[in-house]
This record gives C-alpha cells, structure tokens and sequence, in this order.
C-alpha cells in the first residue's frame, strides 16, 4: 500500500534511540559458526561426516567468516569431517576465505591429532586455526580439572579436598603456555585460546590466564559463557575490562541460551569490542541451545543497522530447513525470524492491517530472511481474510460455476471457524504432542537403552560390531 506520509510521521523506529552509541563498524563484525562441533552436541543429534560437509558449504554460501570442525583427536568420524572440508575448500566447493577451526584441550596429544591429519592431507598449516581450550573459573580448575591436574604434577587425586584453589589455577595456567608454547613450536600459525566458564571467573582472573595464553603465541580469545549465566550487564562489565586488558587482541564470544538471553549478550558484547561472535544454525547445542545466527545476524541489521558485509541474510529460512532436515530438530513454530510461524497470520484484525501493509504487523520484511507470508485460518479469523482468499481464486472458482460474494464468503468463515472448534474438541493438539514427544525422544538413547545394549552385550553377541547385530539390539520406548 502507498502511504501519504512519510514513515517517520506513522511510527516510531526505535532505531532512533541508538544515538548514543558508539557502534562499531558493520565490516568489522565476524561470525563464528560452531554448529558442526557445539551444536551436533544437542541431544539426540548425530551427524554424520558427508552430513557434515553439507552444512559446511551451506555455511560458506551463507558468507559466514569462520567455521569449527570439532576435535579430530576424539573420533576418527571428527578427523574424516576436516578432511572433507579441507578437500572441498581446496577444490573451490568451499570459500577460499571461510577459516577453518579445530578445537584441542590444552595437551600435546591433542594438538598432534590435528597436526596428524593435515600432515595426512597435506595441507598447510595456516589453513587451519587451533582453538587450544581449558577451563577458567574455580569451579571448572578445581573439581572438573583437579585430579587430572593432581596427576600431571605426580600428586595423588586423594589430594583435592585439601589442596588450595590457588594451586590448580597455577597448574592450569602452566598447562595451558606449554600447550600453546607447544603448538608454535611444531609451526601452528594460527591459535585461538577457550576458556571454559569464562563468565564465572573473577576478571582478574580471568586476565591472567588470557595473558598466559597471548605471552605464549594465542593470537585470538573466546570467551565462553558455558552455563548461560551472563545478563546484558554483566557482558558488557567483561568485554570491557577485556578490552582495556587487551586492546588490539581480537575477542570472540560465545553464548548459550539457558536464560534466553543469548542474542542480547551477543549483540552487547558486539558492542563493547568483541566483534566476533559465535553462533548455531537454529540456536541448536546443549541444553536450551546457543546464541542463534538468524536472531543475532538479523537483529544487527534491522536494529541497530549492522548488516554485515557479504552476508546472505535471503538465505536464513533455506538454511534453517537443511539443518532441521539434517538434526531432526524442528524449529519451534514461534521461533523468531525462521519459525513457520513468524510471518503467519490469523487473527482477522491482524490479517485486514497485514493485507493493507505487512508493515502494520511486521518489522521484518519476510524476503529480507527469504521467507514466505502467509494466512491460516480458524477461531480467530476475520471476514477479510476469508474474502482476500476467495477473490485471489475467483476465476478458478468461477470456472467451476461458484459465485464470489459477501454472502459466500460470511458461510465460508461461519464453517471455517466451526472445524476449528471441532478439532479442538477432538483432542487432535494432544495427539499431535505425544507423537512429536515420542518422535524426539527416538533420537537418542535413553538410559534404559542402555541397559538393553548391555543385556544384549552380554549374550551371544558380546564380541559382535556387525551392523546387523547393532540393529539387532532391543530398544525401550
């Protein structure tokens, strides 16, 4: 619809409040996908390493900057992943510029792994970034840590209870510049140092061990809210002392959603100097998720006006159904930006303002995310939306000898509105959970799979690894 007057004259934007700030640069801002690593770690998700290689070049198309592979020391279905993903950016399936990332704690023996394949594949250090990672709050150092660094120093684990806090952040920092000073040594170019539980550590703290880890050869720091704890506050109270402590070092952060609050500590710490931030595709990881690439990318540009340079924002929805169709995870219908239900109406005063102008209902333009609007309708709907419909299929219906008029289109919404009324009754919704809680819980295994794997272990089968025989294994539901 063509309005007579300007925008600024029939709302708000709250955009005009960000005067004060002192955004930074939109080519500035990089973004960090870690759903091959931090998101298969979601519940119930496997992914397989071809699988793998799909969301990799979906995550090249869609211009992010950089990407985590995982830990080739763990598995080798991590070590096949990188090389699929290193072929491929070599054979141009892949952006030249995507940087690839492995991650590795803070040991030799891990740093090696990834050394072994690209030494495999031949391929030259620097076309790989080693995220070499510990953990940094008490908690972490002392009881997640402790016997291992207990044994390290040739103490006995009995030990813990009465050895100081101060000790094992002293080993743990020790630990952590002789794994960095170790990868330079075998010619490691590029080095991320991670801290676990970076968001519950004293910032004092936290300071010395990210000096550890820059006076060792770490060119780059990602701080880790592993519990979901920060708030908006508490973010910018870290990004900033980071910040002052270390002015040219390049911050990532790193944010789960335990308190849906990931996308506002994202777009905060973007703010206050990291100017990397680390995201899923759909918001997948452990627990309640990770910061959400649609909601932070997306969120950036339209408030606060920080579109990303080369970002394929048309691309979201796209995305988002290969991951569903990958994961088996849906996106709940109400998820911002991407759920089916975010550019669908019903209620008929919203359907009569949307037809009129989406803006009236809308702040996201749905082609911006390449998405589609559409109607559905039940208890709520209106008469105009039912007309809308019947007049967008007059010739169709005339055709077939209907006559497209008020009267129509009233019974229409009268019978509409009764199946709707029908199916609730019906119990439909309640079905439709059970079947979808039973589907999701067939993901994974439980712990009474577990039990049955180990009955059937210890049967005939005990020394068997065929696929038949895995199958074979009875499963509790």
């Amino acid at each position: 619809m063509r309005f007579f007057e300007s925008n600024d004259e029939l709302y708000v934007d709250p955009r005009a409040y960000l005067q004060h700030l002192d955004l930074p640069e939109p080519a500035t801002l990089r973004i960090y996908d870690t759903t091959l690593r931090d998101g298969e770690q979601t519940p119930g998700v496997a992914l397989t390493p071809k699988q793998k290689l799909e969301i990799a070049r979906l995550v090249s198309r869609l211009g992010i900057h950089i990407i985590d592979v995982g830990f080739p020391a763990v598995t080798p279905s991590e070590r096949e992943t990188l090389r699929l993903i290193l072929e491929a950016q070599r054979d141009g399936e892949i952006r030249r510029d995507l940087e690839i990332l492995i991650m590795c704690r803070a040991d030799a023996s891990d740093i090696d792994a990834g050394l072994r394949v690209l030494h495999e594949l031949d391929a030259p250090l620097d076309q790989v970034t080693f995220l070499i990672f510990t953990s940094a709050s008490n908690l972490h150092v002392k009881y997640k840590l402790g016997e291992m660094l207990l044994r390290r120093a040739g103490r006995a684990p009995a030990e813990l209870q009465e050895v100081p806090l101060e000790w094992f952040c002293q080993e743990n920092q020790q630990m952590l510049g002789k794994a960095i000073g170790y990868a330079r040594s075998r010619g490691v170019r590029n080095i991320e140092f991670g801290a676990e539980d970076s968001s519950r550590t004293p910032i004092a703290q936290l300071i010395a061990l990210v000096q550890t880890a820059v006076d060792n050869g770490a060119d780059r720091f990602i701080f880790a809210d592993t519990t979901g704890s920060l708030t908006p506050e508490s973010t910018a109270f870290y990004c900033d002392h980071l910040r002052r402590a270390f002015p040219t070092l390049p911050l990532v952060s790193h944010f789960h959603n335990d308190y849906d609050l990931a996308t506002i500590n994202t777009i905060t710490a973007c703010l206050h100097g990291m100017t990397i931030f680390s995201v899923t595709l759909n918001g997948i990881g452990e627990r309640a998720g990770n910061a959400a690439l649609h909601s932070v990318v997306t969120a950036l540009s339209l408030r606060y006006g920080l579109t990303i340079p080369g970002f394929r924002y048309d691309l979201l929805c796209e995305a988002s159904s290969v991951v569903e169709r990958l994961t088996g995870v849906p996106v709940q219908i109400n998820e911002p930006v991407i759920g089916s239900n975010a550019f669908t109406h019903e209620s008929g005063i919203h359907v009569h303002g949307v037809l009129h102008d989406p803006s009236t209902y809308e702040s996201i333009p749905a082609e911006f995310v390449g998405a589609e609007r559409r109607l559905v309708f039940g208890k709520h709907s209106g008469l105009t939306g039912v007309r809308h419909v019947l007049l967008k299929m007059e010739p169709a219906l005339a055709e077939e000898g209907i006559v497209v008029d008020d009267q129509l289109a009233l019974a229409v919404l009268d019978r509409v509105k009764l199946i709707r009324n029908c199916r609730a009754e019906s119990g439909e919704a309640a079905q439709i959970i059970s079947e979808h809680k039973r589907n999701m819980r067939s993901l994974s295994l439980s712990e009474a799979d577990v039990i049955e794997v180990a009955r059937s272990l210890a049967g005939s089968t005990r020394h068997a690894c065929t696929a038949t025989a895995v199958a074979s294994v009875p499963i509790a539901r």
